[in-house]
């Protein structure tokens, strides 16, 4: 389940995001830090964005020296419609998410005037400074403030609750399903046809995902926190991955 989500504009603080990234992932655990990428051009992340900051405990913004870079008729390009950094950062305030500014590159806080409304309360947070000399050091120092500011971090395990509830019912269900389907049952006679044997393929597989649907429905619905996180998750890193795929399918 992700713990940390790493905001950062690409032509600002690229590299620092993944050098961070990285390092974050050797202290926290790689499974708890999820980096941003580009939303490509032509593709509504909304949704797969805002799921992601769902799933995520603490949201880091990696500021750069030009992470507030004017653009034409604006003091920033934070101040545009379809800015995702901004929307990343609005979405983890709106979520009540704990946010920690991140400055790298010698870079300053921005001012309170050069930010949206939505973000201004970001300049009043104290920030974490990274510098290249004493990069590990101040990373030790950050991953100790995350823990700090959210203590699972600090265990080996991400919290759940402890008892059976209907969500382990159902998740034991789901791979009593999949036992099932998995165990070579007896030789069918010789005189069973190839469509006969498919229709019953085809019968049990889609048996099979009705009930894994009805069990991920019976997730969504009765499950703790600590599940739906990691749904969120999923169901965000899955989106990414297919818009990906259909990014490079495209001539």
């Amino acid at each position: 389940m992700t713990g940390v989500f790493i905001s950062y504009r690409r032509d600002d603080s690229q590299g620092f995001a993944g050098r961070l990234a990285d390092d974050l992932g050797e202290r926290l655990g790689p499974e708890r830090v999820f980096r941003d990428v580009e939303i490509p051009v032509g593709r509504d992340f909304t949704d797969v964005l805002h799921r992601a900051i769902a799933a995520s405990d603490l949201l880091l913004v990696v500021i750069g020296p030009h992470w507030t870079d004017p653009v034409e008729g604006h003091a920033s390009r934070l101040f545009e419609p379809n800015d995702w950094v901004r929307a990343e950062i609005e979405a983890a305030f709106k979520q009540g998410k704990q946010v920690v500014p991140v400055l790298v590159g010698d870079a300053r806080m921005p001012a309170t005037e050069s930010l949206p409304p939505g973000i201004r309360q970001l300049a009043m947070l104290q920030a974490a400074r990274l510098d290249d000399r004493d990069w590990d050091h101040d990373v030790e120092v950050l991953a100790d403030h995350l823990r700090a500011l959210y203590p699972p971090l600090a265990e080996g395990r991400l919290p759940r609750r402890e008892g059976e509830s209907l969500t382990s019912v159902l998740h034991e269900i789901g791979e009593r399903v999949l036992d099932e389907v998995a165990v070579p049952h007896r030789p069918r006679s010789a005189t069973s046809g190839f469509g006969t044997r498919l229709g019953r393929r085809l019968r049990k597989l889609l048996w099979t995902a009705f009930v894994l649907a009805l069990i991920y429905a019976g997730m969504r619905l009765f499950g703790d926190e600590s599940l739906l996180r990691t749904l969120d998750a999923i169901e965000a890193r899955l989106q990414l991955g297919w818009e990906r795929l259909l990014g490079y399918l495209q001539p």
